[in-house]
């Protein structure tokens, strides 16, 4: 009976090291993190509107 448990045990040990490892593995090929106040916007903005080939609809009342 107890020897039954034991493989259990061992069982459950290598599958949650196997998971560890996977979800270790899947977040580092996430993209980097932009730390809070460190995203330019105004670059953000210029570099999709040039990829998109769109006009800037959100300077009507600025310099053009």
């Amino acid at each position: 009976m107890w020897q039954m448990i034991l493989v259990f045990v061992c069982i459950f040990a290598v599958l949650s090291a196997g998971l560890w490892f996977f979800i270790q593995q899947t977040t580092r090929k996430r993209h980097d993190v932009i730390a809070p106040g460190k995203f330019d916007f105004d670059a953000f903005k210029a570099r999709e509107i040039t990829r998109r080939g769109i006009h800037d609809m959100t300077r009507l009342g600025k310099e053009r």
